[in-house]
């Protein structure tokens, strides 16, 4: 129970602020949690980031697969930009504040090589779901077999990420909306 008010405490405030912008004491308050209790169940606040980072990152690959390699209704090209759609929606409907936690936590300054290491192999999950699902579109004929699904893959997810950082920036959907226009160019 404890553990888990932590990790839910620790996702929330992640998102909003940034590892780097939550100290020990936000942590613990915004839980009710006393850091005794803290220290039992992480070494470290940087200990603690990562278990955060694994909950999301794993819930979110959940829906990501379901989404590109389970919707066999819609095209490979149609399951990527649906689900971008929805995201930009729900990233609407919370107002521009929040982000992706992984691609926030590239950009935080201060963290151990494992702390780095750890985001670049949960950002390689996702790419490679989006590489699977371009693969699947080569093989229907749906998309061109001349695409390097690996090197695009990696395209869309950092297309995505920047655009993200953008939105947060602009406080508006344009910047999402633009990625999602631009994969018909893509893909």
């Amino acid at each position: 129970m404890t553990k888990e008010k932590a990790l839910t405490a620790g996702l929330e405030l992640f998102s909003e602020k940034g590892y780097s912008n939550v100290g020990l004491n936000e942590i613990l308050e915004t839980a009710e949690i006393p850091k005794g209790s803290f220290y039992h169940h992480f070494k470290s606040k940087e200990a603690f980031a990562i278990q955060v980072l694994e909950r999301y990152s794993n819930c979110g690959l959940v829906v990501f697969k379901d989404a590109l390699l389970k919707q066999s209704v819609l095209s490979p090209k149609e399951r990527i930009k649906s689900y971008y759609k929805d995201r930009a929606n729900e990233f609407e409907q919370k107002q521009f504040v929040k982000g992706c936690l992984l691609g926030d936590s590239c950009s935080e300054g201060g963290v151990s090589d494992e702390f780095k290491t750890f985001v670049e192999e949960q950002l390689e999950k996702w790419e490679f779901t989006i590489e699977c699902c371009l693969e699947e579109g080569k093989e229907n004929n749906q998309i061109s077999k001349k695409v390097d699904t690996r090197m695009m893959a990696s395209v869309i997810l950092n297309g995505w990420e920047g655009a993200i950082f953008r939105m947060k920036s602009s406080k508006n959907r344009q910047p999402l909306d633009d990625f999602i226009q631009s994969l018909n160019l893509l893909i």
